[in-house]
C-alpha cells in the first residue's frame, strides 16, 4: 500500500478527476434504472411453482378482471343511517369519471365487468322482456328458464337480458342470476334465537373491474400489481377511485371506511422504495458535523470540513457506481436496496477514522519525511486493517449473493460491489483529498476558505487535547486489563450468551408481504383490519389447468376437486365440474360424472352450461381457441381454472402443510397437460418454505468466509479464530434482540443479519490485527490494541449509529427492522469487539507475528518496545502527541 500512497499524494488531482469519471461513465447504468416491486419477483424463488404457475398463466391464462374493495366499519353496520351511507358512497362511486388516452370519458358503468341482472335497477326491464317472450308464464316466478323452454326461445331470451356491473355487498341482493351467501361480506356477525343476523361490525363491497386485453399497457405491469396487467382507462380510474375515497367527507359519526384497489399494493410499495428520504438527509447532515468535529480541531486551521465533505462524498461515488454498474447489469432493484447508502456511509466512516488515526500515530522517524511519503507510511498502516474489514465485507456478501431469494441476491451484488468500490476510492479519492487538505493545512490556510492564510498562527491549547485518544489511552484500556474487570467482562459474556441462546431458541420465523406497506397507509389499515374483521375466511386459491383433452379428460377434473374437498386444509371448492354435472343431467338425462365424454358432446354440453343461468358466472373460468358463441359448441378449451379455500389455518406449518398438500393433489392428478395450484398468499409461503434453511446457510458460509479472509490477512488461526468467535457472538445477542424486539424472520431480518455480520468484523478485526503488530505482554499488546484502535473504532461505530439512528421515526418496516437490528450491531458490536475480545486475547491470545521476536525495526530502539510503563514523545510541527510506540503494519 505505501507505494500506492506514494502515488496517490504525488498526483492528487489526476487521481480526484479518475475517480469522478469512472463514476460518471458508470452512473449512465442508470439509464437502465428500473425500481421493481412486484412480490414475485422480489421475494420469492424464481424456480419455486409460484414463479412458475404465474408465468403461466401470464401468457396462457392472462387475468381479465381485477378488484377494488371497500370495508365498512361500526358498532352495528345494518343501521339505516350507515347502510345510507353505503349507498352514498356506492353512487359516488359510480359518477367517478376519467378521460381516456382515447379522448373518451369513462365511468364504472364502462370499465367493470358486466353480468347478466335480475333485480335492481333492471328489474323492471326484465319483467318485460319476460313478458314478450313468455307470454303464458308469469314474469314473477322463479324458475331456471334455460330448463323451462326450448333452448332457441331461451337465448333468445339471454341475449335480451339486462346487464349490470358485478358488485358484490349487502346493496346487492336479489340482482344477479345467480345465488351468492351475502352473508360471506358481514364480519362480527350476532343473530337472534331465531339464527337471523341483527347486527354486524363490518361490511365488505368489492367491485369487480373488467381489463380491457385489446388495450393493455405493457408499461403499467410493474405498477399493475402481482404479475397482472391493466389496460390505461381501468388504471386510471382505479388512482380516481382511490382519491375519491380518499377525500369522503360527511361520514356518520362511528362509521370508519377503508379501502384498497388493485393498484396500491405496487403504487405504495414503489412509494417505500424511495420513501423517508427526509430522515436519511438528516441522518446524512448530522453525520457529517460528527465527522467533522473527529476528523478536525477546534481551530481555524485543523478543522478540516472540506476533508470531511470529500470523505463522505466518496462513498456516495460508491453509491452511485454500485447503482450504475448494477442497473446496467439488469440486476433488480427493490425497497431493501434504500438502506445501502446508510451502510456505506457506516463502512466509508469508519475507514476515514481507521487513516486519520494512522497518521496521528506515526512515529518520529515517519514524521520527518515529506509529505507523499508520510501518506504512502499513513496508508501503509491503515490499508492492512481497512483491506481485512473491506474484503471480509466484500466475501460475506458475495456468499450471500448465491442465495435463491432475488432481493436478498440482489442487494448483496449491490453491496459486494459497493464495498469494493469504497475500499478503491477512499484508498485514492479520499486519501488524494487529504493530500491537498495537508498541504493547505501545513501552509497554515483556513480550513473553511483555503485562500485565506493564517500569519504567524499557533494553534490554541484547547484544540489539541483530544478527549475520546485520552480516555482510551489514560483510562479504559488502563483499566481493562485489571484482573476484576477482566473476570466481572467474562461473566457478563457468558450471561449475555445463555440469554441469547435461550432467545433465539424462541425467535419466530414469518415472511409477510404486507410488512413492506408503511403501517400509515390506507392499505395497510384496510388490510389489517379485513384479517381482524373475517379470521374465519380461509385463503383463496385457484387450480389452472391446461390445454387438456377435456372431453377424455373431464372425470379427472372431478375426481381432483373431490380429493381437494376431502382434503382437511380446504374448506370449500368452487366446483363448476359438480354444477354442470347437475345441470346437464336436468337438461339432457346424461350422468357425465365419473367418466369420458365424446367431443361434440363435451362441446356442446359445456356451451349450454355457460350460458345457463348457474354457469354464466364461470364463462370467465375457461379460455378457447376462439369465441364461446350462444347457441354455438364451444371451441375447443385452451386453459381452465377453479377456486378453492382454504380453512383458517393458524400456524406456519400448517400453511406449509396445505399449500404442500393442495400442489400434491394437483400433481397426481393425472392430467396430460399443465395443471398448477396458486394463491396470493402462496408467493409468503413459498418464501417461509425455504428462508430458514437460507438464513442459516448464508449465515454459516459468511462465517467461513470470515474466517478465511482474516486467517489469509491477519496470518494467524489463533487470532482469526476469535474475530469469528466476537462475530458470532455480536450474531447471536443481535438475534436474541430480535425476539425482545418482536421481530421475525423474514426478508429484511435476513439481510440486515448479513450486513450484521460484514460490520461487526469492523469492530473486532482492527484489534485483533493490532494485537499480533507488538510485542510484549497480553496485557500490554491488548492495552495498545485498544489504545490504538479504539477511538477510530468507537468513532467508525457511533458515525454508522448516528447514520440511522433517525430512522427509529420512520413508518417503514424496511427502515425500522433496519435501525433495530443496527442498533444491537452498534451495541453488542462495540461490547465484543472493544470489552470482550481484547479482555480473551490478554487471557489466552497468541503471541506476535513470528519476525517482531527476533528483529527490532529500525525506527525504533531496543529499550522503546512497548510496554504498560513506557511512552514516547513525539513532536510535530504543529502539536505534541503522546503515544504508545507500535510496529508497523505492512
Amino acid at each position: 500500500m505505501i507505494r500506492y500512497g506514494l502515488l496517490v499524494a504525488c498526483h492528487p488531482i489526476r487521481f480526484i478527476l479518475g475517480c469522478v469519471c469512472v463514476t460518471a461513465i458508470c452512473a449512465l447504468g442508470f439509464l437502465n434504472f428500473t425500481p421493481e416491486n412486484r412480490p414475485e419477483k422480489l421475494w420469492i424463488p424464481q424456480n419455486s411453482d409460484f414463479v412458475k404457475i404465474l408465468e403461466w398463466q401470464k401468457q396462457n391464462f392472462p387475468p381479465d378482471q381485477r378488484f377494488e374493495m371497500i370495508l365498512y366499519e361500526a358498532d352495528n353496520v345494518l343501521t339505516a343511517q350507515y347502510v345510507r351511507e353505503m349507498y352514498r358512497v356506492h353512487n359516488q362511486i359510480r359518477s367517478v369519471q376519467i378521460t381516456g388516452v382515447d379522448g373518451k370519458n369513462y365511468t364504472q358503468d364502462d370499465l367493470c365487468f358486466r353480468v347478466p341482472a335480475l333485480g335492481g335497477k333492471q328489474r323492471q326491464q326484465l319483467l318485460e322482456i319476460k313478458a314478450q317472450i313468455f307470454p303464458d308464464i308469469d314474469p314473477h316466478k322463479e324458475l331456471d328458464w334455460s330448463l323451462a323452454f326450448d333452448k332457441n326461445t331461451y337465448y333468445q331470451f339471454y341475449t335480451r337480458m339486462p346487464t349490470a356491473c358485478l358488485e358484490e355487498s349487502i346493496l346487492e341482493i336479489a340482482t344477479f342470476s345467480y345465488p351468492l351467501n351475502f352473508t360471506e361480506y358481514l364480519g362480527g356477525v350476532e343473530r337472534n334465537t331465531s339464527g337471523h343476523i341483527t347486527s354486524a361490525r363490518t361490511a365488505l363491497t368489492r367491485l369487480i373491474m373488467q381489463i380491457n386485453s385489446q388495450r393493455v399497457d405493457a408499461n403499467l405491469d410493474n405498477n399493475a400489481g402481482l404479475s397482472e396487467v391493466v389496460d390505461p382507462e381501468l388504471y386510471t380510474w382505479e388512482g380516481k377511485f382511490i382519491q375519491a375515497l380518499n377525500s369522503i367527507t360527511g361520514t356518520p359519526q362511528g362509521l370508519q371506511i377503508y379501502y384498497y384497489s388493485q393498484r396500491s399494493f405496487a403504487e405504495i410499495s414503489s412509494d417505500t422504495i424511495f420513501g423517508d428520504v427526509t430522515f436519511l438527509t438528516i441522518g446524512f447532515i448530522i453525520l457529517f458535523i460528527y465527522v467533522q468535529l473527529m476528523l478536525g480541531k477546534f481551530n481555524m486551521v485543523e478543522n478540516r470540513p472540506g476533508l470531511s465533505l470529500m470523505g463522505m462524498l466518496a462513498t456516495f461515488m460508491a453509491v452511485v457506481v454500485a447503482f450504475g454498474l448494477c442497473s446496467g447489469l439488469g440486476l433488480i432493484y427493490g425497497p431493501v436496496h434504500t438502506i445501502l447508502p446508510l451502510l456505506l456511509l457506516g463502512l466509508g466512516v469508519d475507514d476515514m477514522f481507521v487513516f486519520m488515526q494512522c497518521w496521528n500515530k506515526l512515529d518520529h522517524q515517519e514524521c520527518q519525511q515529506e509529505l507523499h511519503k508520510r501518506v504512502g507510511q499513513a496508508l501503509r498502516h491503515a490499508g492492512v486493517a481497512i483491506t481485512v474489514t473491506s474484503l471480509t465485507d466484500f466475501a460475506a456478501f458475495f456468499i450471500g449473493a448465491t442465495t435463491v431469494l432475488p432481493a436478498l441476491r440482489s442487494f448483496c451484488i449491490y453491496s459486494a460491489v459497493g464495498v469494493v468500490t469504497l475500499y478503491i476510492f477512499q484508498a485514492t479519492f479520499f486519501v488524494a483529498w487529504f493530500t491537498l487538505d495537508q498541504r493547505r493545512l501545513e501552509d497554515t490556510r483556513n480550513g473553511l476558505f483555503w485562500c485565506y492564510k493564517h500569519r504567524n498562527w499557533k494553534p490554541n491549547s484547547c484544540s489539541q487535547f483530544e478527549l475520546c485518544q485520552t480516555f482510551f489511552e489514560k483510562v479504559y484500556s488502563k483499566n481493562l486489563i485489571k484482573k476484576p474487570v477482566k473476570a466481572l467482562v467474562l461473566v457478563a459474556t457468558a450471561v449475555l450468551l445463555g440469554g441469547s441462546i435461550w432467545s433465539v431458541t424462541n425467535l419466530r420465523q414469518d415472511f409477510d408481504p404486507i410488512q413492506f406497506i408503511p403501517h400509515s397507509s390506507y392499505l395497510y389499515q384496510f388490510l389489517s383490519r379485513l384479517v381482524t374483521a373475517y379470521p374465519q375466511t380461509g385463503e383463496r386459491g385457484t387450480v389452472y389447468m391446461g390445454a387438456l383433452n377435456y372431453s377424455q379428460e373431464l372425470y379427472k377434473v372431478g375426481e381432483l376437486m373431490e380429493a381437494l374437498q376431502e382434503s382437511p386444509y380446504v374448506s370449500s371448492v368452487d366446483s363448476w365440474y359438480n354444477l354442470m354435472a347437475d345441470y346437464t343431467l336436468r337438461d339432457t338425462g346424461e350422468d357425465i360424472r365419473g367418466k369420458a365424454l365424446n367431443d361434440t358432446f363435451f362441446s356442446e354440453a359445456i356451451s349450454v352450461f355457460l350460458f345457463s343461468p348457474v354457469g354464466t358466472r364461470f364463462q370467465t373460468y375457461f379460455h378457447f381457441d376462439g369465441n364461446l358463441t350462444i347457441a354455438r359448441p364451444a371451441p375447443r378449451v385452451t386453459a381452465s381454472k377453479f377456486d378453492y379455500r382454504h380453512r383458517t389455518l393458524v400456524t406456519r406449518g400448517e400453511e406449509l402443510a396445505a399449500m404442500d398438500e393442495v400442489k400434491y393433489l394437483v400433481r397426481h392428478a393425472g392430467f396430460s397437460d399443465m395443471a398448477g395450484a396458486t394463491s396470493f398468499v402462496y408467493s409468503g409461503w413459498e418464501t417461509n418454505k425455504v428462508i430458514m434453511v437460507e438464513l442459516i446457510r448464508n449465515l454459516l458460509l459468511a462465517m467461513v468466509a470470515v474466517l478465511v479472509m482474516t486467517l489469509i490477512l491477519i496470518a494467524d488461526i489463533l487470532t482469526s479464530s476469535y474475530v469469528l468467535l466476537s462475530v458470532c457472538l455480536t450474531l447471536l445477542n443481535v438475534m436474541a434482540l430480535m425476539t425482545w424486539w418482536d421481530l421475525e424472520v423474514d426478508i429484511i431480518t435476513c439481510i440486515n443479519l448479513v450486513l450484521c455480520i460484514g460490520l461487526c468484523v469492523d469492530y473486532s478485526a482492527h484489534i485483533a490485527l493490532h494485537f499480533m503488530q507488538v510485542r510484549g505482554t497480553r496485557d500490554e499488546r491488548a492495552r495498545f490494541a485498544v489504545s490504538i484502535m479504539g477511538p477510530p473504532v468507537i468513532n467508525g461505530a457511533f458515525s454508522t449509529f448516528l447514520s440511522f439512528s433517525f430512522l427509529w421515526f420512520s413508518d417503514s418496516y424496511v427502515f425500522l427492522s433496519f435501525f433495530k437490528i443496527f442498533f444491537g450491531v452498534f451495541v453488542f458490536g462495540v461490547f465484543n469487539g472493544l470489552v470482550f475480545l481484547p479482555v480473551l486475547l490478554s487471557v489466552v491470545g497468541p503471541p506476535p507475528y513470528a519476525f517482531l521476536k527476533s528483529s527490532t525495526p529500525p525506527a525504533l530502539e531496543p529499550s522503546a518496545t512497548f510496554s504498560s510503563d513506557t511512552q514516547v514523545k513525539i513532536k510535530t510541527r504543529s502539536e505534541k502527541k503522546q503515544t504508545y510506540v507500535a510496529v508497523p503494519g505492512d
